[in-house]
């Protein structure tokens, strides 16, 4: 099968023969072909010396029957030199048996009798050309291949390490940031620590009520299966709850909230708005503001500043209203019965200022925190004088008897703060 030799392509040609005639013939016969170099040996030895400078040889024609070596002899040389140049052998009839021989033994590749018909030779020639271009092209591509997967390889090998060094560098960078955020995020705790602590400095009636909140609304973010970052949020504004009452004077701190006028009650009431507007300027903190501005709300909607009802109220707030509510309730109490006496207190109020579905959460979160609270001693609360002025938890006027909108023991609640120069916020 004959294979298409590309027009760029030449291939060389030697011609093995005693008789220079022949040599000459065969050389004008085969120079008509453009692509073909040819050479010319007129022995065997001769032969054998090209070949040895000319590696590269794609066709070797020999004569059969030359002084000193026989064409056999030759090409089985040849084969040596150049393994892969296509080997052709020019006979005669008497040497036609020799000449099958050495095909069956590998040393040739065809034989032609003499005298020859051009077109057989060139016919021949340009199979075997064809060949040994085949080859040679395959030989190349194959070194190609290999250089190009050594390439590649080396490439991996190189991509592979660049990319475990950039893995170490951005691991390396991933570490410091994660130790930054660390401390970025002590720093961030610890500051709103530091302000839990200036508001409870401020409103000294209630030491550890904004840390006891803190940890109570933390509990029952637990209890209700709250992501982590949600819960982090709800402990700080847990935490932060009260820090609008930083702007209120000292008087009106002091002053038990059932004395305190409409307009003082209503500044009072402010102090959800003045906190929210005071971290608001911080981003981080501007989701917390809003839970600080709405913990006086009530489920009801008789809450104030905006008097939000149901889950209209953000969720975090809902929890600090219960655990603010409860927290102070502790306080009425004596410490004997004081845990009890303010759950069974708290109870009046789910469905009314309370979210009822956090009821479970806080019981069993109250259990669970109570024994960590900071609580004053308490005293007992005794009953006030009859119609007496007071205010309930979500600031709301109210006299004493069946007209309390929280509960039925306010007044006396309230009675028993103020002897202790506190008010219930």
């Amino acid at each position: 099968m004959s294979h298409e030799i590309p027009a760029d392509v030449t291939i060389k040609l030697l011609l093995v023969d005693d008789e220079v005639n022949i040599t000459r013939a065969l050389r004008r016969l085969l120079m008509e072909a453009e692509q073909y170099e040819v050479f010319i040996a007129n022995s065997g030895r001769d032969g054998i010396a090209l070949l040895r400078e000319e590696a590269d040889i794609g066709v070797i024609i020999s004569d059969q029957r030359m002084p000193g070596m026989t064409g056999v002899e030759f090409l089985a040389h040849a084969r040596d030199l150049v393994p892969d140049a296509v080997r052709i052998l020019l006979t005669g009839y008497a040497d036609i048996e020799a000449s099958i021989a050495a095909i069956n033994q590998g040393a040739v590749f065809r034989y032609l009798t003499k005298p020859w018909k051009d077109d057989e030779l060139l016919q021949v020639v340009g199979e075997a050309a064809g060949g040994f271009w085949l080859i040679a092209e395959n030989r190349r591509l194959n070194a190609l291949v290999a250089k190009q997967n050594a390439e590649l390889q080396d490439w991996n090998s190189r991509l592979k390490q660049r990319v475990l060094e950039q893995t170490s560098q951005i691991r390396a960078k991933s570490d410091a940031l994660a130790e930054s955020n660390q401390r970025l995020r002590g720093s961030f705790s610890a500051t709103i620590e530091a302000l839990a602590g200036l508001i409870e400095m401020r409103e000294r009636r209630a030491p550890g009520h904004s840390r006891n909140v803190a940890a109570l609304v933390t509990a029952m973010a637990i209890k209700l299966e709250v992501p982590q970052e949600q819960r982090e949020q709800i402990r700080s504004a847990g935490l932060l709850h009260d820090i609008g009452k930083i702007s209120l004077s000292d008087r009106l701190l002091v002053k038990p909230v059932s004395e305190l006028d409409t307009k003082e009650l209503k500044k009072y009431q402010s102090h959800v708005v003045r906190g929210q507007a005071a971290i608001d300027m911080v981003p981080a903190l501007r989701d917390i503001g809003v839970m600080i501005r709405h913990h006086h709300e009530r489920f009801d909607g008789r809450g104030f500043p905006d008097q939000l009802k149901g889950e209209a109220i953000p969720f975090g707030a809902r929890l600090i209203c219960a655990a603010d509510m409860f927290e102070r309730l502790l306080i009425q109490y004596p410490e004997s019965d004081s845990f009890d006496s303010s759950l069974s207190e708290l109870a009046q109020q789910w469905g009314k200022a309370l979210d009822p579905a956090l009821r479970t959460a806080l019981e069993e979160g109250a259990r669970e925190v109570y024994s960590h609270l900071s609580l004053p001693k308490c005293w007992k609360a005794k009953s006030p004088p009859k119609n007496s002025r007071s205010v309930c938890s979500c600031g709301t006027i109210f006299t004493a008897g069946p007209g309390c909108c929280c509960s039925s023991r306010a007044p006396s609640l309230m009675k028993a703060a103020s002897r202790r120069s506190s008010v219930v916020s």
